[in-house]
């Protein structure tokens, strides 16, 4: 008896300790639930940022980006107005006001005013800015730019065509070549740019050169087979977005193929419907036609002979 009562003391303690282990494990998972959902339900505070770019104009431009992490994405604000200095948040260093748009993006060009500037100095900083406004606060970024160009250009080598770019920093009155920069080296397309090889970047060397043999001889071109190659430096902490473009005749040739509306097919116009559907048409309607005359003589001579 006294061997029955321990075990049963025994089975009540596995019990016992079994119940407390679930119990923890439910409360720790509610716990944790409740800490995604608390994740997912804030909101923060709204954010910006600013780039700059140097486009195929060489006009360039700078663009502000306003956004706020929701949950455990980041969601566009719009109609965020912004303003925009050279160097520090001063009036006569204002260079443009903008409000963001539906997707929390504003882009501003620098003013003809900044030309001087522009011309003279090697580096520049430029600061965002908003206001105060019930339910939100003043929020600002700024970014450093070194003034720097990037050219795109060919060569050949052992009879391969090979696409080069160069990237120069202003350094006083010189260009100096820029090394370790990744840039693509790409096609321009309809739907986006295609590399021109088989890596997505390339990095300079000591001279500034990043250079890529062209392997998109399939790309068809315009009617003088020209196609467009570009140089991209993205998003680089210290020179910004640099885009250069040079159109070369490395298309292959379109062949021109005939209106498939002008030939002799089922969903051509009427004058391009195929021979023999065109004949059996005409078949059915000669047929027709030469039915009712027949039936119309018939008539007549059985009239006659009633006489």
């Amino acid at each position: 008896m006294q061997w029955l009562s321990k075990m049963k003391q025994l089975n009540n303690m596995k019990v016992y300790k079994y119940r407390k282990l679930v119990i923890s494990l439910v409360l720790l998972l509610g716990i944790s639930i409740n800490t995604i959902q608390a994740q997912d339900s804030v909101v923060s505070k709204t954010q910006i940022s600013i780039s700059y770019f140097l486009p195929v104009t060489r006009v360039p431009y700078l663009e502000v980006n306003t956004r706020k992490k929701v949950g455990r994405k980041f969601e566009p604000v719009k109609n965020i107005p912004v303003d925009i200095y050279f160097n520090e948040a001063e009036p006569s260093n204002l260079l443009g006001k903008l409000i963001t748009d539906s997707i929390g993006k504003g882009r501003i060009g620098l003013p003809p005013s900044f030309k001087n500037s522009w011309d003279s100095l090697n580096k520049f900083k430029f600061l965002a800015q908003t206001e105060s406004s019930p339910g939100q606060e003043a929020i600002s970024a700024d970014i450093t730019i070194k003034k720097a160009i990037l050219t795109v250009d060919t060569a050949s080598e052992d009879g391969a065509r090979m696409v080069t770019a160069i990237l120069k920093e202003k350094n006083g009155n010189d260009w100096v070549p820029v090394k370790d920069i990744d840039m693509r080296l790409a096609v321009k397309r309809m739907d986006g740019n295609l590399s021109v090889g088989d890596k997505d970047f390339y990095t300079s060397d000591t001279t500034g050169i990043s250079s890529a043999e062209f392997k998109r001889d399939s790309i068809p071109g315009d009617q003088k087979v020209i196609v467009t190659l570009v140089a991209e430096v993205e998003d680089n902490d210290t020179y910004g977005n640099l885009v250069t473009e040079k159109t070369v005749d490395w298309g292959k040739a379109i062949t021109t193929q005939k209106n498939f509306f002008t030939q002799r097919t089922l969903w051509a116009i009427r004058s391009g419907a195929p021979i023999w559907l065109l004949s059996a048409v005409w078949a059915i309607v000669i047929g027709i036609w030469g039915t009712i005359i027949y039936l119309v003589f018939q008539i007549l001579k059985i009239r006659k002979l009633g006489v």
